[in-house]
């Protein structure tokens, strides 16, 4: 168990600031076939379809920085990975919604935006999700019941104008990015598509707009040597709801997103049974001492991750309206603002 726990904390560690997937290195974008399309993100860190990443070589500076984080999660891990408690998760179902409301959810067919989907359906809500395959999460639902509760709606707002999709919604939330691929690519996929999505949401006169978007740690961690495209495109989309929705816009901007009842590479996710115990480690006192004195990738690499389930319930209660405020960074802000779902 010991060792499990260490195997965790490093990935955990390597996985919240994205260099690993980077060494992964899988296939660029896919988007014809399969649940990840719009976006393919989180891997955002937030996510909602997850694109592919670059298959590009590894920037020689990204990896000697990323070494020194991993070892100290690691070794951290190792160092009081059998004290560490399990940290609580917020409210597992969202209070019942009001009668009649209705939610889009822009890439609700991925990781995160699946279990944002079917929190809105328990709450009572009509959902629609719009992707731009229209297909069902068959990877991360296969089998649920809350599925067919959902419209799965083909479209793609730097395609054509969904403004009367969008007009029948209290809120909108896009759990839509990309990452990987060039500097082009991770701009187009997060910020056009958001860009559009906002403006045409703001047209169809949408209540809310709930975005994932990603922690301000991570890009002022990577200072510019790498994802540049991931970051400027996120940074679009986040003052194009600013604009669109000054006081009715709704960022959560996490780390990294753990969740699931598997490990997996591409892109790479620790499962739930290991992301909270190394939630509740990175989450210690000792621990966020360390992260507070330390540098870049460090920082990144130290902060507490978000479950997937608290990322989406943060997204529910933004677009029901249960919150105060319009940005929520980092764990601890995501965490209290799904207790509010």
């Amino acid at each position: 168990m010991l060792r499990l726990t260490v195997l965790a904390a490093f990935m955990a560690g390597c996985s919240s600031f994205l260099v690993p997937p980077v060494l992964l290195r899988p296939p660029i974008m896919e988007t014809s076939k399969g649940a990840l399309h719009m976006t393919q993100n989180n891997d955002d860190m937030a996510d909602s379809d997850y694109s592919g990443l670059s298959d590009g070589p590894v920037d020689r500076r990204t990896l000697l920085t990323a070494i020194p984080a991993t070892v100290v999660a690691g070794v951290l891990g190792f160092a009081v990975a059998g004290s560490a408690p399990e940290k609580a998760l917020a409210r597992a179902t969202p209070k019942a919604a009001p009668a009649g409301t209705n939610v889009v959810v822009l890439g609700g067919n991925g990781f995160v935006g699946s279990k944002v989907c079917e929190l809105l359906v328990e709450a009572g809500a009509t959902v629609t999700s719009v992707s731009r395959s229209g297909s069902k999460p068959d990877k991360w639902a296969a089998g649920q019941s809350w599925v067919d509760k959902v419209s799965w709606t083909k479209g793609d707002p730097t395609a054509g104008d969904l403004s009367a999709v969008f007009g029948k919604a209290a809120a909108v939330i896009s759990c839509v990015g990309v990452i990987g691929g060039s500097d082009e690519e991770m701009e187009k996929g997060n910020g056009d598509v958001n860009v559009q999505a906002a403006k045409q949401a703001a047209s169809g006169k949408a209540g809310r707009f709930v975005y994932v978007s990603v922690s301000h740690l991570v890009p002022e961690a990577f200072g510019g040597a790498a994802f540049k495209g991931y970051f400027d495109g996120k940074s679009r989309a986040e003052e194009a709801i600013a604009k669109s929705f000054p006081s009715t816009g709704v960022l959560i901007k996490p780390t990294f997103i753990y969740g699931g009842d598997s490990f997996g590479l591409t892109p790479p996710r620790v499962s739930d049974g290991y992301g909270s115990g190394i939630d509740a480690l990175l989450s210690s006192g000792p621990i966020r001492a360390i992260a507070g004195i330390s540098p870049g990738l460090i920082k990144v690499a130290l902060s507490p991750p978000v479950s997937r389930d608290n990322v989406a319930l943060a997204c529910v209660a933004g677009a029901l309206g249960r919150l105060q405020g319009t940005k929520f960074d980092g764990a601890d802000e995501i965490n209290a603002a799904a207790s509010k779902a």
